[in-house]
Formats: C-alpha cells, structure tokens, sequence
C-alpha cells in the first residue's frame, strides 16, 4: 500500500492541504477540510512559496527513504507524535487522509487525538520543535 504523509511540506510530490492553521502561535489547532471547501481552492495560485506553511497544513505521498523522519520500517516523527504529546480532542477528528495516513496506520488512532497540534512549520523552540526535528538535526 502507498501511504500518505500527513506532515507533508507543499513542494513534495502530490502535496494538497488538509486542513487549515488557526489557533495561536504557542497553541496551534489544525481546522481540517472536508472534500468540498478543497474543490473551489486553488492554493498553489494564492500561496505559491514556502508561505503556504504559514496558512495551511499538507498532506502528500509519503517519501519513506528520502525523509529523515522515516527509520526504513516505520515513521518516528508519528511515533513521537503519539508518544510525547497530549491529546487535544476527545474523539477522532474529521480527516480526508485517514485512510491512507502513514500516522494512522502504524500508530492507530490514538496519534489522531494528538494530530490537530501538528503544524507543517513549527515555529521557535519548544516541545512540539523538539518532536519535529530529525535524528540528523
């Protein structure tokens, strides 16, 4: 099975948004889109650089081999996910990539409850930085 990257960057193969950043700065939440609010956007127009980050969160076809996140079985960044973060909903939130998530495959739907804190670009330091950085960085 192909598997999707639900913290994907907007340059990546196949990247759409999915879902919105709203929130604050020290307290992010992901609004995701359902299926009809992404028919009429065509984000690449509006934001067309590295700012899209600032707007939107992406999903994308997972690049297994060619990310520093993914260890050659699994994907430690959803691992980290799941492990080092709180909850922030009680129940799953609604999702266009569930069913083709990387996260939600290996980590079940527990890493879902902790998914909407995930920003794209995490600014700054803190401990949502420190559960984005790569093994190398």
């Amino acid at each position: 099975m192909t598997y999707d990257c639900p913290s994907a960057q907007p340059d990546m193969d196949d990247a759409h948004p999915i879902g919105l950043l709203s929130g604050s700065a020290s307290e992010v939440r992901i609004a995701f889109f359902k299926k009809e609010a992404l028919q009429a956007l065509d984000w690449r127009k509006q934001f067309p650089g590295p700012e899209a980050t600032h707007v939107f969160r992406f999903g994308a076809r997972c690049e297994t081999g060619r990310c520093g996140h993914y260890d050659g079985h699994s994907c430690q960044l959803g691992k980290r996910v799941k492990e080092d973060l709180e909850p922030v909903v009680d129940h799953l939130p609604p999702c266009l990539l569930r069913p083709t998530c990387r996260w939600h495959a290996e980590r079940g739907p527990e890493v879902c409850l902790r998914c909407p804190q995930v920003a794209t670009m995490v600014p700054g330091t803190g401990r949502l930085a420190e559960i984005a950085m790569t093994p190398e960085a």
